[in-house]
């Protein structure tokens, strides 16, 4: 037999009592707490997943309207963006910083006011921005990012209620733990009281 069916066989014996069985009540017990735990995670699953689709249901909506009021734009920047710095043991490259830049709306009126700019840009240089139908600079639609909210929502969800089944499991072992090893030390008392008497 291989070891994990012989873990299956004990797990069995533990939650359905059979003739002669050594299993106490705090065994079972804590067998019918890790089946509840598993069904519990289990069951989180499609409340998981509603939870994830009904994010990306709201946030669709609001990339659908955005894709519709906004325009991407090349803005041209009228001053060099910040200077390349390194940060950090990993040698990452910093973030963009708002620079000066022109840029023309879909009406054709020009703009000028601040855009991020890549460490290292210089003035001239193009970059792609999104703005609403007046020209004013906005965040990008949401259109990929609805769906990375979702997965995240979705996960998050699962992982919050699967860490909280293992907390009350862990809190319910440790309960059982302590009352069986007090159970033991009044039998070894008990035992060695007999002894001494006899």
């Amino acid at each position: 037999m291989f070891p994990s069916a012989n873990r299956l066989s004990r797990w069995r014996h533990l939650l359905v009592p059979v003739r002669g069985s050594v299993a106490r009540t705090s065994d079972r017990l804590q067998a019918g707490l890790v089946l509840v735990v598993i069904l519990g995670a289990l069951a989180a699953i499609p409340f998981s997943a509603a939870a994830g689709s009904s994010v990306y249901a709201s946030q669709k909506a609001v990339s659908v309207r955005e894709l519709a009021e906004y325009v991407p734009v090349t803005a041209t920047l009228l001053a060099d963006g910040p200077p390349i710095s390194v940060s950090g043991r990993s040698g990452a490259v910093g973030s963009t910083m708002p620079t000066d830049a022109t840029w023309d709306s879909a009406d054709g009126v020009r703009h000028v006011g601040k855009v991020d700019a890549n460490e290292g840009s210089h003035r001239g240089d193009t970059v792609p921005i999104w703005v609403d139908r007046t020209g004013v600079v906005v965040e990008p639609p949401l259109s990929a990012a609805a769906v990375v909210n979702a997965t995240a929502a979705a996960a998050g969800l699962l992982f919050a209620v699967c860490l909280g089944l293992a907390v009350v499991y862990g809190i319910a072992v440790f309960a059982l733990n302590r009352y069986r090893r007090g159970e033991w030390q009044q039998e070894w008392f008990a035992f060695v009281s007999k002894k001494a008497r006899s």
